[in-house]
């Protein structure tokens, strides 16, 4: 499924740059900031906005500064699983074990009390597909509560797994 985030900007005496802010915490502050690479930017209706899965890869810097740059050798998913109504979701990367992850959470409300969903930035090689296990809970109205879920470029196939026996037959 395709997730798009709108660009926003910061203008400083030194030039202009873009970023979009990726989550959700108290009182409704980013939990990430991703500084954009320009050349990821597409015209959305009203904004400019960031659609994933793009074909660039997340760097973080000594400082801890996340970047998202352009590059065809890559390419990064948005994961994001949704809670349920005052419950809370956990995904765990199951495939390729070495991609580059950068989590984030989503508050449903101000403090969370609505619940708590999960998302990961996943950087992998081009034509590589990524492999997610999930849970969650809170009242899901007929969702199901656990899961894997294999992202590729063409979209995202969910796989409902019901006890751990379908699970190890998934992982095989």
């Amino acid at each position: 499924m395709e997730r798009t985030y709108p660009v926003k900007v910061k203008q400083v005496e030194g030039g202009r740059f873009l970023y979009i802010e990726v989550g959700r915490r108290e009182y409704f502050k980013p939990h990430r900031i991703v500084w954009i690479d320009p050349k990821l930017v597409t015209k959305g209706r009203d904004t400019d906005v960031v659609k994933f899965p793009a074909r660039a890869r997340v760097v973080t810097t000594e400082k801890g500064t996340i970047k998202l740059v352009a590059d065809e050798d890559h390419v990064t998913f948005d994961v994001f699983i949704p809670c349920g109504y005052r419950g809370s979701s956990h995904i765990e990367l199951l495939h390729p074990v070495d991609a580059t992850v950068v989590d984030y959470v989503r508050y449903e409300s101000e403090r969370g009390s609505l619940g708590a969903s999960k998302g990961l930035l996943v950087t992998v090689r081009n034509g590589e597909p990524v492999k997610v296990k999930y849970v969650r809970t809170g009242r899901l109205y007929g969702a199901p509560s656990t899961g894997i879920q294999v992202h590729t470029l063409s979209g995202v196939e969910d796989v409902p797994v019901d006890d751990l026996s379908d699970l190890e037959n998934v992982k095989a």
